[in-house]
Parts: C-alpha cells; structure tokens; sequence
C-alpha cells in the first residue's frame, strides 16, 4: 500500500499551519477588538463585519470537504449530470437576496426564527428551529468526515484520532474568537481551496494531454451528460432533479439557514449584506462547478486503470478517496504542495463545521434558552452560555463523526442530512414571506 507513504515533512509543515493560523485568528479576535464581551458582538460582529470576510464566508460555509472530495467521486462514478447543480444554485442565491433579506432586516432578528414567531406563533419557532439544530450537527459530522477520509488515504494515522484533531481545532477557534474569527478564517480557508483546485486542475490537465482529451475519454465512457430528460425518480442524477436540488439549495440554505444568513446581518445595513450575497453567487457558483467538473478530470486520468478496482494495489477501497489518491501519486515531486492541497480540503471542512458550530449556538440561546430563562440571564452569563454550547456541539460533531466513519459516499450523506428538512422548512418561511394569511396550525402540520 504505497500509497500510504507519500506525506513528507514539508507536506506535514504546510498541513501544520492551515490549521495553527485559524487557531492564532480565533486567539487574536479573543483578545483584541470587542473581545466578544457580548453576544451581538460574539455572534454577529457588533452588526459591523467588513465586507470581503463576509463574502468569502458566505462563498465557502457551503462548500466543505465533503464537496471537494466527494462531488469529484460523484461525478467520476455517475456522469456530469450534477454539474447542473452549481447553475441553478447561483439562481437560488439570486432570488434569495430578494425575497428573504429584506424581512430579516426589517425585523432587526439575530436568530432567523424569530421571524416565524413574529409571524406564525412560538411553536412553530420552536418545531423549526429543533429541526435546523438536528439537521446541522448530522451535517456537521458528516462534513468532518471528509478531510479525515482524505488524509486517511496517505498515511496510517487512526481515524478516530484525526477526527478529534480536526474537530478540536475547528470547535477551538470558533469558542474563543466568535463570528469574527470564523469570517476571517473562512477568508484565509477559501483562498486555499482556490489554491488547490487550480493545482489539481493544472496536473490532471497536463497529464492527460488536454482538455480535447479530457472531453474525448468522458465522451466515451457516457461520462459527458447534461440533458438526461428522464423522469425516473430512481435515476441518481438527471437534467430535472439537478436543476431543482441546485435551486432549492439556493433558496433554502441562503435564505432559510442560520448559517449562511448570519453572516448577513453580521453587516451594518440591508443594501450591504445584499451585495455581500449577490457578490458571493459568483464565488459559489466557480466553486462548486469547479468541484464537480474536477470528476469528468479523473476520469480522463483513470480511464484505462481505476484505482479502486486495484485496491490490492493503490491501498485505496471508497470513491471518497480518489482525490486524495491523485494528489499525493502526482504532486508529491514537489515539496509542500501535496501538503498545500490537502491544507485546501481541511479547510472546506473547517470554514463550513465552523459556521455551523457558531450558528447552532446562536440558535439554541436565542430561540430556546432566553424565552425560557429569560429573568435570570444577564449579558455575561449569556456570553458563557453562547461559548459553553460552542464546545458541547463540537463536542457532539466529533462523537457523530466517529460513528459514520463507514458511510459509503460523503457527497450523498451530505446531501441527505441537508435534504432531510430543506423542503418543509423552505416551504414555511415562503408562506411567512409571500402570504399574510397562516397561522401555527396550519404551519406547524405542513411540517
């Protein structure tokens, strides 16, 4: 298992650093600045985020490991139908910035379901909001998994021992630095996922000869798909259900997820926060399209040899760990940049558990613990409270991640834990945001 061994010192150094930098950030915005002494700044900036950290993390909060790992997986494995996906998602985002932002503002909301108890009741607050916490922690462990799978394809580091490594890090900085911290990282994060998809794009490119033959191999092996018109709900992936998973997934998770609209209000005004998110449409979309298009690359490379089919041979036995695969066989003549490639995939996964870590302890004191206990709270112990359930989620994404480490595909477990509640939950805030009729018994079924 060759394959194993090709991490050297300068790969571990780069790898290192990705990780020491956020931690440094976390520790920096900790101690300088407003130094989250309260929640409004622990959780939103002070309502005063710059405008580059904002786009940058809205650009990347969606885009973990699991979709640079695992989408080139999907793609090598089931055709470029998916590609689709990125398009439609930039028309969602699009009509996101029009349709919600608007109500968010106008209501001044920290956390966005407070907006369903202004509209609806308290109980469907209350039903929707343990919905998106349930939600984000199985989303959350998934997304860990990925760069654990990544490095676990190149060295013999124990699973279980990345997974708390990597958590540890992520869970740390966001505890100590708040909203500040994860924006700035997510910042320092995406430019080294560009950095990675432009190097693995230049070698895979180069090796096969060009893009001629990259699209002349994909062509052969019926891996060049984007109008499959079939309406077989079975068929993994088709013209129809790309397109509407990549619309619904700009409508429900940058409209109707903390995650992504919290960094919204973290702006000073409406107009900002919307040219933040419109500007991001275009980062999202080369992003994701970039990540699938990536998988029609790996097959011009393998098209006559798939390593997993030479298990005996590679050391490698999931789809999940192809990439990491070609990385470290044709990088690894050039020191450090295997490690600066892998640096790129930690990060996909360390903006995104990031945002979801801050944003679930938003949601859980905003929505849940002040309604409850809100004569006895005051703004220190709420602050204590905001970082004490920073560090119980990571604690959980950890434990969560540790017992999927067999799941077969990153890509579709992401999918679904997104997928499970996206439909109804997208569906209620429309009807908040486009009706005025409704009510907690009407909403609360459709559910």
């Amino acid at each position: 298992m060759g394959s194993k061994q090709h991490l050297e010192i300068a790969d571990y150094v780069v790898i290192g650093i990705s990780l020491f930098v956020p931690l440094l950030i976390g520790f920096i915005f900790r101690f300088t600045g407003g130094r989250q002494s309260t929640t409004s700044e622990y959780f939103l900036a002070g309502r005063n985020a710059s405008m580059f950290p904002v786009i940058m993390s809205i650009s990347v909060s969606v885009l973990s490991a699991a979709a640079i790992i695992g989408l080139p997986a999907e793609i090598y494995r089931f055709g470029s139908q998916f590609i689709l996906v990125s398009f439609a998602n930039g028309v969602g985002m699009f009509l996101s910035s029009r349709i919600f932002l608007p109500v968010y503002f106008n209501l001044n909301v920290s956390s966005i379901y407070e907006f369903l108890e202004m509209r609806f009741g308290k109980w469907t607050k209350y039903t929707v909001s343990g919905m998106f916490i349930i939600q984000m922690v199985l989303y959350t462990s998934a997304v860990l998994l990925g760069p654990v799978l990544a490095l676990s394809a190149v060295t013999d580091f124990s699973l279980n021992i990345m997974v708390i490594l990597c958590g540890t890090v992520c869970t740390l900085y966001c505890f100590l630095g708040g909203i500040k911290a994860v924006l700035w990282t997510d910042a320092f994060q995406g430019i080294l996922m560009f950095l990675c998809l432009i190097t693995i794009y230049i070698v895979g490119i180069r090796e096969v000869g060009g893009l001629a033959t990259v699209y002349e191999r994909a062509k052969e092996g019926d891996r060049w798909e984007f109008l499959n018109m079939n309406f077989d709900f079975t068929t993994r992936f088709t013209f129809w259900n790309s397109n509407f998973r990549g619309l619904s997934l700009g409508l429900a998770f940058y409209g109707t997820n903390q995650i992504q609209v919290q960094r919204a209000l973290a702006m000073s005004s409406f107009q900002r926060a919307q040219t933040a998110l419109q500007w991001s449409i275009l980062l999202v979309v080369t992003l994701l399209f970039s990540c699938t298009l990536f998988g029609v690359v790996l097959y011009a490379v393998y098209y006559h040899c798939d390593p997993i089919l030479m298990q005996s041979e590679t050391g490698i036995g999931k789809y999940d760990q192809l990439l990491p695969y070609f990385i470290v066989t044709r990088l690894h003549s050039v020191p450090g940049l295997t490690g600066l490639c892998f640096a790129g995939i930690f990060s996909g996964s360390l903006s995104t558990i990031s945002s979801a870590l801050n944003s679930l302890s938003t949601v859980t004191l905003i929505d849940f613990i002040k309604p409850l206990f809100s004569d006895r709270l005051n703004p220190t112990l709420e602050l204590y409270i905001a970082k004490g359930l920073s560090l119980v989620y990571g604690i959980i994404a950890i434990i969560l991640t540790i017992s999927i480490t067999n799941v077969d595909s990153i890509a579709q477990a992401t999918i679904v834990f997104l997928s499970v509640a996206e439909g109804p939950v997208l569906a209620v805030f429309l009807v908040g945001v486009l009706t005025r009729k409704s009510s907690d018994k009407r909403a609360i079924p459709s559910i």
